[in-house]
């Protein structure tokens, strides 16, 4: 992950993501981790979510991070 803030954040939040362009923003959880790293829960179910694509999380309309996908975990798949 790269933070685009003064401090990364280090415990636990929600905000807005997306992982296409023109993809409307989605309501996520995150959750900080180890070496840059952090999971982003979607809050709805998302399609088509692969390695190496890229995740931009955003605070309204203010870009707060992100960063390339290294895993998907499908849950209740």
């Amino acid at each position: 992950m790269n933070w685009i803030l003064n401090t990364p954040r280090t415990e636990p939040f929600t905000c807005k993501a997306k992982f296409r362009y023109r993809q409307e923003d989605q309501d996520v959880t995150v959750i900080p981790g180890q070496d840059r790293k952090a999971y982003i829960k979607f809050h709805d179910a998302q399609r088509a979510i692969t390695p190496g694509q890229a995740v931009v999380l955003y605070e309204g309309n203010r870009c707060i991070g992100g960063g390339t996908i290294d895993e998907v975990v499908r849950e209740n798949a």
